[in-house]
This record gives C-alpha cells, structure tokens and sequence, in this order.
C-alpha cells in the first residue's frame, strides 16, 4: 500500500513538473516565414525577429530602415531580389535568389556577407528591387 502512495505521489510531482515546464514554455519566435509569398522582406537585426521592418512587392527606397538591415529574405514568386547600398537601386548590390529557383533565399546574419561575398553588409542596404 505504501509503495503505491509513494507512486501516486510521485506521479503527481512529475506531471507538476511538466506543467510547469510547459507553462514556463513562451511563445514561438518570429521567423523568417513571417515574410509575405510574393515579397522580399528586411529586418533591422539578426534572425528575422518580430514581424518585417520593411517588405516590398516589386521594389522600396529605405527612409527609417535605412542602413539598418541586418537580416533579409526573398519570398518572392520568381524573381531574384537585390538589395543595393545607396538609394534608388544604385551601387553595390547583394542577391538572393527566389525560392522556385533554389539557391540562397535568405541570410539571417548579414555581418558575415552571403552566399556570394564574404563582404560585411550589415547596416548598408538602402534600397531593394525584384531584378
């Protein structure tokens, strides 16, 4: 009879455990999925966290997020996104291709270049076009 008690209680502690543990538990971080299907989408830090500082559909000039990027992803329908260093789509540029095509779609961390370059492009992109 004991040893049954002892396992009730025991039990009992181990699901209390796992409650706790699941209550603790937050909510799912952002990701960079958050961004639309048909849109390329930049984030001023690393890891695509919260919802897209800024997104666009065919092409954007940066105001507020300019030189801010640190985190970038194209979800566009079949294009490859650029994402330029100067405003009005001049200057050095960086690519990703579409997810169709394959390739580098995103870069979490732009402090460490991309795919194609080894370059440091955080806090450089000033505008951004489907090319």
């Amino acid at each position: 009879m004991k040893l049954r008690l002892r396992a009730a209680r025991l039990a009992v502690g181990f699901a209390a455990a796992a409650g706790l543990v699941m209550v603790g538990a937050g909510p799912a971080s952002a990701n960079y999925t958050d961004c639309s299907a048909g849109y390329a989408c930049m984030w001023t830090s690393n890891n695509y966290p919260g919802s897209p500082n800024a997104s666009y559909y065919t092409a954007i000039v940066l105001s507020s997020s300019s030189n801010l990027i640190n985190s970038i992803s194209n979800n566009g329908n079949s294009s490859i996104a650029r994402f330029y260093d100067a405003s009005n789509y001049t200057g050095a540029y960086i690519t990703l291709n579409n997810p169709a095509r394959g390739g580098q779609t995103r870069d979490p961390m732009l402090s460490n270049g991309t795919d194609a370059t080894s370059s440091n492009w955080s806090n450089r992109i000033s505008s951004a076009n489907f090319a």
